[in-house]
Protein backbone atom coordinates (compact mmCIF):
# COMPACT_ATOMS: atom_id res chain seq x y z
CA UNK A 1 0.00 0.00 0.00
CA UNK A 2 1.03 3.55 -0.51
CA UNK A 3 -0.15 7.06 0.24
CA UNK A 4 0.38 10.43 -1.40
CA UNK A 5 1.99 13.65 -0.34
CA UNK A 6 1.48 16.56 -2.71
CA UNK A 7 2.74 20.05 -3.25
CA UNK A 8 0.09 22.45 -4.52
CA UNK A 9 2.23 24.93 -6.41
CA UNK A 10 1.25 28.57 -6.91
CA UNK A 11 4.16 29.27 -9.31
CA UNK A 12 4.63 28.21 -12.91
CA UNK A 13 8.38 27.88 -12.37
CA UNK A 14 9.59 24.48 -11.31
CA UNK A 15 12.89 23.00 -10.20
CA UNK A 16 14.85 20.85 -12.62
CA UNK A 17 15.57 17.25 -11.77
CA UNK A 18 19.19 18.35 -11.25
CA UNK A 19 18.13 21.01 -8.71
CA UNK A 20 16.09 18.45 -6.76
CA UNK A 21 19.01 16.02 -6.69
CA UNK A 22 21.50 18.74 -5.74
CA UNK A 23 19.32 19.76 -2.80
CA UNK A 24 19.09 16.17 -1.55
CA UNK A 25 22.85 15.65 -1.99
CA UNK A 26 23.60 18.89 -0.10
CA UNK A 27 21.40 17.61 2.73
CA UNK A 28 23.64 14.53 2.93
CA UNK A 29 21.40 11.90 1.38
CA UNK A 30 22.61 9.06 -0.83
CA UNK A 31 20.06 7.92 -3.40
CA UNK A 32 19.55 6.81 -6.97
CA UNK A 33 17.17 8.17 -9.58
CA UNK A 34 15.19 7.05 -12.58
CA UNK A 35 15.79 8.38 -15.07
CA UNK A 36 19.46 8.44 -14.07
CA UNK A 37 21.54 11.62 -14.15
CA UNK A 38 23.37 10.41 -17.24
CA UNK A 39 20.26 9.43 -19.20
CA UNK A 40 19.72 11.77 -22.14
CA UNK A 41 16.26 12.84 -20.96
CA UNK A 42 17.29 13.60 -17.34
CA UNK A 43 17.73 17.29 -18.15
CA UNK A 44 14.40 17.41 -20.00
CA UNK A 45 13.05 20.92 -19.39
CA UNK A 46 9.35 20.10 -18.92
CA UNK A 47 9.79 16.90 -16.92
CA UNK A 48 6.79 14.92 -15.65
CA UNK A 49 8.23 12.01 -13.64
CA UNK A 50 11.11 11.27 -11.29
CA UNK A 51 11.76 8.24 -9.11
CA UNK A 52 14.02 8.60 -6.07
CA UNK A 53 15.33 5.50 -4.31
CA UNK A 54 16.55 6.48 -0.84
CA UNK A 55 17.13 2.84 0.19
CA UNK A 56 17.61 -0.12 -2.19
CA UNK A 57 15.59 -2.31 0.20
CA UNK A 58 12.50 -0.10 0.08
CA UNK A 59 10.15 1.18 -2.58
CA UNK A 60 11.29 4.41 -4.25
CA UNK A 61 9.40 7.68 -3.92
CA UNK A 62 7.71 8.44 -7.24
CA UNK A 63 7.08 12.06 -8.22
CA UNK A 64 4.57 13.01 -10.89
CA UNK A 65 4.34 16.67 -11.94
CA UNK A 66 0.98 17.75 -13.38
CA UNK A 67 0.37 21.19 -14.86
CA UNK A 68 -2.84 23.22 -15.15
CA UNK A 69 -4.17 23.32 -18.73
CA UNK A 70 -1.78 20.57 -19.86
CA UNK A 71 -2.56 17.45 -17.83
CA UNK A 72 -6.17 16.30 -17.38
CA UNK A 73 -5.22 14.69 -14.07
CA UNK A 74 -4.50 18.21 -12.74
CA UNK A 75 -8.10 19.31 -13.27
CA UNK A 76 -9.46 16.01 -11.89
CA UNK A 77 -7.39 16.30 -8.70
CA UNK A 78 -8.27 19.98 -8.32
CA UNK A 79 -12.00 19.20 -8.52
CA UNK A 80 -11.69 16.30 -6.05
CA UNK A 81 -9.91 18.47 -3.50
CA UNK A 82 -12.38 21.33 -3.93
CA UNK A 83 -15.30 18.94 -3.34
CA UNK A 84 -13.75 17.60 -0.13
CA UNK A 85 -12.86 21.09 1.14
CA UNK A 86 -16.32 22.50 0.42
CA UNK A 87 -17.88 19.76 2.57
CA UNK A 88 -15.83 20.82 5.61
CA UNK A 89 -17.29 23.28 8.12
CA UNK A 90 -16.79 26.90 7.13
CA UNK A 91 -13.76 28.56 8.72
CA UNK A 92 -11.04 30.97 7.67
CA UNK A 93 -8.73 27.92 7.28
CA UNK A 94 -11.27 26.19 5.03
CA UNK A 95 -11.61 29.38 2.97
CA UNK A 96 -7.79 29.68 2.67
CA UNK A 97 -7.47 26.01 1.64
CA UNK A 98 -10.12 26.47 -1.08
CA UNK A 99 -8.26 29.55 -2.32
CA UNK A 100 -4.99 27.54 -2.48
CA UNK A 101 -6.59 24.70 -4.47
CA UNK A 102 -8.38 27.10 -6.84
CA UNK A 103 -5.21 29.10 -7.54
CA UNK A 104 -2.63 26.33 -7.82
CA UNK A 105 -1.00 25.87 -11.23
CA UNK A 106 0.93 22.63 -10.64
CA UNK A 107 0.59 19.55 -8.50
CA UNK A 108 3.59 17.48 -7.50
CA UNK A 109 2.18 14.11 -6.43
CA UNK A 110 4.61 11.94 -4.47
CA UNK A 111 3.64 8.28 -4.25
CA UNK A 112 5.13 6.90 -1.02
CA UNK A 113 5.14 3.33 0.23
CA UNK A 114 3.63 2.98 3.71
CA UNK A 115 6.74 1.00 4.76
CA UNK A 116 8.84 4.17 4.51
CA UNK A 117 11.74 4.17 6.99
CA UNK A 118 12.70 6.91 9.43
CA UNK A 119 15.51 7.90 7.04
CA UNK A 120 12.90 7.88 4.27
CA UNK A 121 10.76 10.34 6.25
CA UNK A 122 13.76 12.68 6.60
CA UNK A 123 14.42 12.34 2.88
CA UNK A 124 10.75 13.00 2.09
CA UNK A 125 10.60 16.05 4.37
CA UNK A 126 13.66 17.58 2.68
CA UNK A 127 12.16 16.84 -0.73
CA UNK A 128 8.74 18.33 0.11
CA UNK A 129 10.29 21.42 1.72
CA UNK A 130 12.49 22.04 -1.32
CA UNK A 131 9.68 21.66 -3.87
CA UNK A 132 7.29 23.79 -1.78
CA UNK A 133 9.90 26.54 -1.34
CA UNK A 134 10.92 26.45 -5.02
CA UNK A 135 7.35 26.68 -6.30
CA UNK A 136 5.54 28.82 -3.73
CA UNK A 137 3.71 25.65 -2.78
CA UNK A 138 1.67 24.16 0.04
CA UNK A 139 2.15 20.58 1.23
CA UNK A 140 -0.83 18.21 1.42
CA UNK A 141 -0.54 14.73 2.93
CA UNK A 142 -3.22 12.05 2.66
CA UNK A 143 -5.10 11.36 5.90
CA UNK A 144 -3.59 14.54 7.41
CA UNK A 145 -4.47 17.68 5.47
CA UNK A 146 -2.95 20.82 3.99
CA UNK A 147 -0.05 22.58 5.69
CA UNK A 148 0.73 26.30 5.67
CA UNK A 149 4.08 27.80 4.66
CA UNK A 150 5.45 27.38 8.20
CA UNK A 151 4.69 23.66 8.20
CA UNK A 152 1.71 23.96 10.55
CA UNK A 153 -1.48 22.05 9.74
CA UNK A 154 -3.78 24.59 8.06
CA UNK A 155 -6.76 22.28 7.67
CA UNK A 156 -7.35 18.66 8.56
CA UNK A 157 -8.61 16.36 5.80
CA UNK A 158 -9.25 12.65 6.23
Amino acid sequence: MSFYARVFSMAEDYPSRFAICDELLEAGFEFSTFPGKFDEDFDEKDWKYLMLEYDPNHEPIRIERNVKGVDTIFEEEQEEFLEVLKELPYSKEQKKAIEIVKNMVQIYALDIDEDITEEGWDFLETLLDFIADATDGYVQIDEEGIYDKEGELLIEME
